[in-house]
């Protein structure tokens, strides 16, 4: 039947108002439908409910003449015969069947047996029900109306997140392709020329396996973050939590980066306690103070200072990342922590950047219970507040 109506005229203009419709329209209509059935559902019950306890007793007396003790009382003023009512065109069709029609300038109820009719006057009764029935429509419309539009507030904010990650899952394929397509292409490109010398030696094409060499470890690091970011979208559980010292880790991340800065003429300045005891995730705390002294590296410029200054409270660990280079501006630090998101892309790509550091540094403040902020060092320069908790609170 479904199948037939799709391929009537009818049936294929249906269809086609559909299509035309977006996702919100057709929510809106089936919440417009839901609601109105069900109240319509819930109004009908209350009003036959409201019914039955109204004529209840007006009911037993239309039915009193026909008792089993006074079968044979035909006297009574409120009988009639049946003949005399079809003449006023008063039909009752059915025997033993309870009728409210409107004779003689008023409500009556009537009930028929055999050829005699017993009725009573219902008009007050009638009118008390047709007031509660029209009042009852009147506020089953209003309330329809009000949960309706509050309905459609409430789906249209709780769409706002959906929404936006749709919007956020968009951009991060198209940047993720576009990150994938620079070193493949470089691959690519590099191969090909190997290819139109065959009979060159490895020593002679040793630029270009070493530039594919690079392409391939940046791919190689950019699938390791975007493992890391979509392990912590589908919330897998990817810390340990054991007391570690952080003092400690951040003297070994700054052997690390410390031969990077004397490229650049840059100084490291450690302000730090003997010892800071906390519950953490040792490798991915590493990564976090990498993250953030490695960016600093990166973007602060040459013959500047970069400070590490670590401290603590009752409960919170604090630690700043302080740089002395041209700052940030506002409208990048409301995107810092975006996906694939690069304050100067030219720059970034050059030193092997690809926007997922400080998006992966977020991640792992938040998977330790912290936050991480923004600002602007005085005079100039940028610094990274991390609050972290001393004692994770275990599930």
């Amino acid at each position: 039947m479904i199948d037939w109506f799709k391929h009537t005229h009818l049936g294929r203009y249906f269809h086609k108002i559909r299509k035309a419709m977006s996702t919100r329209t057709k929510l809106t209509i089936l919440t417009a439908v839901g609601f109105t059935l069900v109240f319509i559902s819930v109004g009908t019950f209350i009003d036959r409910q409201f019914r039955d306890v109204v004529y209840s007793n007006p009911v037993a007396r239309v039915k009193q003449p026909f008792s089993q003790n006074q079968e044979n009382m035909v006297t009574d003023s409120n009988l009639v015969d049946y003949s005399y009512l079809k003449r006023q065109k008063v039909r009752l069709p059915h025997e033993n069947q309870v009728y409210i029609k409107y004779y003689e300038q008023g409500w009556y109820m009537f009930y028929r047996h055999n050829q005699f009719v017993s009725y009573q006057n219902v008009s007050i009764e009638h009118d008390v029900v047709e007031r509660f029935s029209n009042r009852l429509i009147i506020i089953f419309m209003t309330t329809e109306a009000i949960l309706l539009f509050m309905a459609l507030i409430l789906s249209q904010a709780s769409m706002i997140p959906i929404t936006r990650a749709l919007k956020q899952q968009r951009t991060f394929v198209a940047d993720a392709a576009h990150e994938f397509k620079t070193p493949m292409t470089v691959i690519q490109n590099k191969l090909e020329t190997m290819l139109e010398h065959p009979n060159d030696s490895v020593l002679d094409q040793v630029e270009n396996v070493a530039n594919s060499l690079t392409e391939v470890r940046h791919l190689n690091k950019l699938i390791a973050d975007m493992l890391k970011l979509a392990q912590s979208d589908a919330e897998v559980v990817m810390f340990e939590f054991k007391a570690i010292d952080l003092v400690q880790i951040i003297r070994e991340v700054s052997e690390i980066i410390e031969l990077k800065m004397a490229e650049k003429q840059q100084r490291l300045v450690l302000d730090l306690p003997k010892q800071l005891i906390l519950d953490g995730d040792e490798q991915r705390l590493r990564q976090l103070i990498l993250n953030l002294v490695d960016n600093a590296q990166k973007y602060a410029g040459a013959e500047t200072t970069i400070t590490v200054k670590l401290t603590s409270s009752r409960n919170t660990a604090h630690l700043k990342i302080i740089d002395t280079g041209e700052g940030i501006s506002d409208d990048d630090k409301r995107h810092l922590f975006d996906r694939f998101y690069r304050v100067d892309k030219s720059r970034s790509r050059a030193s092997g950047g690809h926007g997922l550091g400080l998006s992966i540094v977020k991640w792992i403040v938040e998977g330790h219970g912290g936050r991480i902020d923004v600002a602007d060092t005085l005079p100039h320069g940028t610094t990274f507040d991390v609050v972290l908790p001393l004692h994770h609170k275990k599930a």
